[in-house]
């Protein structure tokens, strides 16, 4: 789409520019006919008429006309705006259209080269669909990647994503575009690499000392081994996802880091103990799952309202339940969560307006009881293969819970032949 704009306006340009071109040719015209200008009708050996020119004329001999010439138009000129207008116009393009466009103008090329969000991925490079082997596909994409980012050097870059799920990418490629990359007024990381020779990739986090790191607001990195120094003062998301990080450091970093509004941790096995601070006053949401080496969660962030999290009730500790307002759960335990969030949570989060619970397998039925979430709006029950024990779950029974809903809005249920 954003290629499309600008096409347009570079339509638009050349026919305007057209019809100064036209409007031109047809007032020489016709003073040439007033004067009796001997150019006014040059008869060809053919017997045909070829049509007036003047000196300087933008229109050359190209295009076929009645006598065997030829009038050749050039290229219209971009409309002459300021660089800063170009810079800010190409870096709203995707990449790859931008890149495009480079390769069509001078002006074009040198506002790609100070682009301020990078974004590569196999298709913002174009190598969606190619037919090639593992390694030369991740060459390919190396040397892409390596020709942009060189250009980039010095110049400032704001965001930098790079996704890559194909074949392992060298240490020395990664540590030189981040290089590059991390600099002072960066904003966005996101680093999402495979494993090379089996072993993740160590992110430099050298790199966010000083200045260069104080500038990050929101930091998601996967498959990667990282190990943080010091805090990020503008830090507001962090997302961690297969990451080698132990408790320690994530509570050192998170200790630094008192803008800190939103913690994701998925995979993260080397976490035992997560100890969040009371300094984070900003931080509302919270997303533990899947961090098998978890045993214990102390939050004391006193403002969590959004709490995603696998696991069982007895292991619910994230902070003050009254605050929170929207719950996502996932058990796959078959310790049957439904029923005991019918059981258990009307008392324990009253003011809860959004729950989703996702369970491998009902050993209960949802019971009958007098306690009602009052204000809850939204409810989404997931369940998975619920007799694979002889067990046959009486999905009527969830009319319990919804009896204990009276302002309920919205209500999703999807049951799954087999288990999540």
């Amino acid at each position: 789409m954003g290629l499309l704009a600008l096409n347009r306006v570079m339509s638009m340009q050349q026919r305007r520019r057209h019809r100064q071109i036209q409007s031109r040719s047809m007032s020489i015209d016709s003073v040439a006919r007033r004067k009796g200008s001997p150019h006014q009708h040059d008869d060809n050996p053919q017997g045909g008429k070829i049509l007036a020119r003047r000196k300087g004329s933008p229109c050359q001999q190209d295009d076929n006309l009645p006598g065997g010439k030829r009038m050749r138009y050039s290229v219209p000129e971009l409309p002459d705006l300021p660089k800063d207008v170009w810079h800010d116009i190409l870096s709203r393009l995707p990449l790859r259209d931008a890149a495009q466009a480079g390769c069509a103008s001078h002006t074009f090329l040198s506002s790609l080269r100070c682009r301020p969000n990078l974004t590569f991925t196999e298709e913002t490079v174009g190598l969606n669909g190619k037919a090639c082997e593992i390694d030369k596909h991740a060459q390919i994409f190396s040397n892409r990647v390596h020709n942009i980012m060189k250009k980039h050097s010095g110049t400032g870059v704001k965001t930098f994503t790079l996704r890559y799920c194909g074949s392992s990418i060298k240490a020395t490629y990664l540590n030189r575009w981040l290089q590059i990359a991390i600099t002072p007024g960066i904003e966005e990381i996101t680093l999402s690499v495979p494993r090379y020779n089996g072993v993740y990739y160590n992110f430099p986090c050298a790199l966010l000392l000083n200045a260069s790191g104080n500038s990050i607001r929101h930091l998601s990195l996967s498959c990667c081994t990282f190990h943080p120094l010091a805090g990020l003062g503008c830090l507001t998301r962090l997302h961690l996802s297969l990451v080698d990080i132990t408790g320690d450091e994530l509570g050192q970093l998170l200790s630094n880091s008192l803008a800190m509004e939103e913690l994701k941790l998925v995979h993260c096995n080397k976490i035992i103990s997560l100890k969040i601070p009371c300094l984070l006053h900003r931080l509302n949401y919270l997303t533990v799952f899947e961090c098998r080496g978890l045993k214990m969660i102390e939050n004391e962030a006193p403002n969590v309202c959004v709490v995603h999290i696998d696991g069982t009730f007895e292991e619910l500790r994230v902070g003050d339940l009254l605050q929170v307002k929207e719950l996502q759960m996932i058990d796959t335990y078959e310790t049957s969560l439904v029923h005991h969030a019918r059981a258990k949570l009307p008392f324990i989060m009253p003011n809860l307006e959004t729950l989703n619970l996702y369970s491998d397998g009902e050993m209960l039925s949802t019971p009958s009881l007098a306690a009602k979430f009052l204000y809850l709006r939204n409810l989404q029950i997931f369940l998975g293969d619920g007799d694979r024990r002889g067990f046959s779950y009486d999905y009527f029974s969830l009319v319990y819970f919804l009896d204990a809903c009276p302002v309920l809005e919205d209500f999703v249920l999807c049951v799954s032949k087999f288990s999540l």
